[in-house]
């Protein structure tokens, strides 16, 4: 199935939604391989979170893009001999998993997704010594398209990078 539309992507969503309910849920049989089977779109597991908090915030959804997922994967490949000199950058967002566990997209977006708390609307500003610009980005309202990739790093680190267009973190702006 081709998940390019926004009306065919929602579909997607929700029968990929649909499926890792029933095989995830108490009893399944369902193990690794079939849950990576569910996969039905490039970008599914980055985009669907994304679209989660977005719509929250009352922000329209990203279009997933195959160009910005390619140059988010040149980005974040410089990094894979020493993926914690990565750092987010205008319009990118940075995850560094530890070594030895499994990360998964939805983890690099919810710990970007976990920001929020250090934000405030009022003053369009971060908590003192906290960071909140992954957050921002992630539902800056002009922005319009993203992609994504994930690497082994060298050190058996996982770093996740997510790049957004039009770049957001305008100064002097609000995300929405």
């Amino acid at each position: 199935m081709e998940c390019s539309s926004s009306s065919t992507r929602l579909s997607c969503c929700l029968l990929l939604v649909g499926a890792v309910l029933l095989c995830c849920s108490p009893g399944s049989a369902a193990g690794p391989a079939a849950r990576r089977l569910l996969q039905t779109c490039l970008g599914q597991d980055f985009d669907v979170p994304h679209a989660h908090l977005r719509a929250r915030n009352n922000v329209r959804p990203l279009k997933y893009t195959e160009e910005l997922s390619n140059r988010a994967a040149q980005w974040a490949q410089q990094y894979a001999g020493n993926c914690a000199a990565a750092s987010p950058a205008a319009g990118v967002n940075v995850f560094l998993g530890t070594a030895g566990a499994t990360w998964l997209p939805s983890d690099a977006v919810t710990a970007w997704g976990e920001e929020e708390q250090n934000y405030d609307y009022g003053s369009n500003s971060c908590a003192a010594g906290k960071a909140c610009g992954s957050y921002t980005q992630m539902v800056w309202r002009d922005s319009k398209e993203f992609g994504c990739a994930t690497v082994d790093c060298a050190s058996g680190e996982t770093l996740m990078v997510c790049h957004y267009e039009p770049q957001g973190n305008v100064m002097g702006q609000k995300p929405f």
